[in-house]
């Protein structure tokens, strides 16, 4: 079995573990970043869309910062953390700033646009901060930041388990099983930031990527973390394609009509055209499904007739709205599909609203070991459209500072550490030593099985407590 030895691990590639890899690199912490694909990957870099929009304070003044506050908090239900919205508004520019020089490509609003109502996010009342992340325009940027920082990247590694020292029960790494051999390799690290994303793609259909399991979950619970509010997942509308699907922009719901065998979903499920017309106008201020707001019809009808239906987008008179432009322009050079086409549309798991419990800087209250991103995210009944990626954003930096200073602080030289074994027990890993590769696959299957099927349990179970219809 192969070792490493550093200051802080980052599990996941997304933009919370690049920036959280980078982040703790640049304080001075050595830096492992172990991936399950290439560099680059989770559902940040899915390509289920023309890239991904990121939302903050229109400006960093105390008021706007307020602003934001309440604006993530009306559609959260009461679920949002005030505390950690209120870093999330703070830290959203100098974040931003930061990102950009890490290479990522950041397409801003145009300039005398900043105050259109386009830019209302999903769930949001009011114009806000926006600006769009290229996120395959930006891989190469970003990982050359990673060579130069010094980060170390482990890539196609599934991570089966979180280290920790028997000694103190604190986080002390990971395990991993490593290229097509699953060769076992243990990272030992002062501190150990979970990027591993969401929970999405452990329910099916998926808009997520399939990297995004929900193991995160497990692997935290495993070692004393809590999760919460994981109930309230996020389901959208996407298209179907010969690829992955794409998603199904919300801007375009007013402009939009469905169709089922040539007949309109919304009659086939009982819906008067005139709350068919109030439901597709709301759903243009929001992609995800809410059962808070009448637009729930537009699933709600869709599942009634089967859970797919065909979607034509009608191109409206006069000008186009440049981010209506946008979406259409990347569906027809992507997908080959424009306007007035009959487009194949189904209802997907896409994100959740529930996570790791943390504080700002992504602290899981267990020694060692932060979390960032999807799967610590801003709990919500509704979420605020494009804090997901300005979440992953903010306290990716600020979970890969906080880790290397704790890493540093802590440096020492520690026993024989443990991994968690098929029943979910303590096992040390010199046990791995000396598995043939056919053994290795072996235990790496039994360990990879038992976190994806427990992220499945725990969140359909929730869900189901919460009532989803979905």
């Amino acid at each position: 079995m192969d070792r490493i030895s550093c200051d802080v691990c980052v599990i996941g590639s997304g933009i919370a573990g690049l920036c959280a890899a980078t982040a703790a690199a640049e304080a001075g912490a050595s830096v492992t970043l172990v991936c399950q694909g290439a560099v680059c990957s989770g559902s940040s870099f899915a390509g289920t869309t023309w890239g991904l929009g990121m939302v903050g304070p229109r400006t960093p003044a105390p008021d706007d910062v307020e602003a934001f506050v309440r604006a993530v908090q009306g559609p959260g239900g009461s679920k949002a953390d005030d505390a950690y919205v209120r870093a999330l508004g703070s830290g959203f520019h100098g974040a931003l700033k930061r990102f950009r020089a890490m290479g990522a490509v950041i397409e801003d609003v145009e300039p005398g646009h900043e105050g259109d109502r386009a830019y209302v996010p999903c769930f949001g009342a009011d114009v806000q901060d926006w600006h769009g992340f290229h996120a395959l325009a930006s891989v190469r940027g970003l990982r050359d930041k990673l060579c130069k920082v010094g980060v170390k990247v482990v890539h196609h590694a599934e991570v089966a388990s979180l280290l920790h020292d028997p000694a103190d029960g604190s986080v002390a790494g990971a395990l991993a099983f490593v290229g097509p051999d699953a060769s076992p390799l243990a990272v030992a690290a002062g501190a150990t930031v979970l990027a591993t994303g969401g929970a999405a793609a452990a329910l099916s259909p998926t808009l997520a990527s399939p990297l995004a399991l929900g193991t995160g979950l497990v692997m935290a619970q495993d070692e004393g973390a809590t999760c919460g509010n994981l109930g309230y997942g996020q389901v959208m509308a996407g298209i179907v394609t010969k690829g992955r699907p794409a998603v199904f922009n919300e801007k375009v719901w007013g402009l939009t009509r469905l169709v089922k065998d040539g007949e309109d979903v919304f009659a086939l499920a009982g819906v008067s055209p005139e709350r068919a017309r109030e439901a597709l106008e709301a759903h243009s201020w929001h992609g995800p499904y809410s059962r808070q707001r009448v637009s729930r019809l537009v699933e709600e009808s869709v599942a009634a007739v089967g859970g797919s239906c065909e979607a034509v987008v009608e191109r409206p008179e006069g000008e186009v709205q440049p981010f209506v432009a946008t979406y259409m322009d990347w569906l027809e050079e992507t997908h080959g599909l424009s306007w007035g086409e009959p487009m194949p549309l189904a209802l997907f798991h896409q994100a959740s609203n529930g996570g790791i419990r943390c504080d700002a800087d992504g602290w899981t209250r267990v020694p060692g070991l932060y979390a960032a991103g999807e799967v610590a995210p801003v709990f919500a009944v509704d979420r605020l459209g494009g804090i997901a990626s300005a979440t992953a954003m903010v306290f990716g930096l600020a979970a890969g500072g906080a880790a290397a200073r704790h890493a540093m602080e802590h440096r020492t030289e520690r026993g024989p550490l443990c991994f968690r074994d098929g029943d979910g027990s303590a096992r040390p890993t010199g046990s791995l030593e000396g598995l043939s590769p056919a053994g290795s696959a072996a235990v790496g299957d039994v360990l990879a099985k038992r976190l994806r099927t427990g992220a499945h349990d725990l969140v359909r179970s929730a869900m189901d407590e919460a009532g989803s219809p979905f």
